[in-house]
């Protein structure tokens, strides 16, 4: 595992999704990252931890937008 530069994240250049649970320690803040990718999109999962996160609705529905805005 390699922590990747503010220059290399901003190199990103495909459509990226950023969901994070609001009550997870390990993840951090989802807008300073999104901020570095352009046209990225954040999300925050209310009330969610970094295990609960992926299963939360919020989180399905925002995946399922993501897509269908790219098909």
């Amino acid at each position: 595992r390699r922590t990747r530069s503010r220059e290399e994240v901003r190199r990103i250049a495909v459509p990226t999704l950023i969901a994070v649970g609001t009550r997870d320690p390990i993840a951090g803040a989802v807008r300073p990252l999104a901020e570095l990718i352009q046209g990225a999109k954040a999300v925050d999962i209310p009330d969610r931890d970094h295990m609960l996160a992926v299963g939360d609705k919020v989180f399905k529905e925002a995946v399922l937008a993501f897509l269908n805005e790219r098909a």
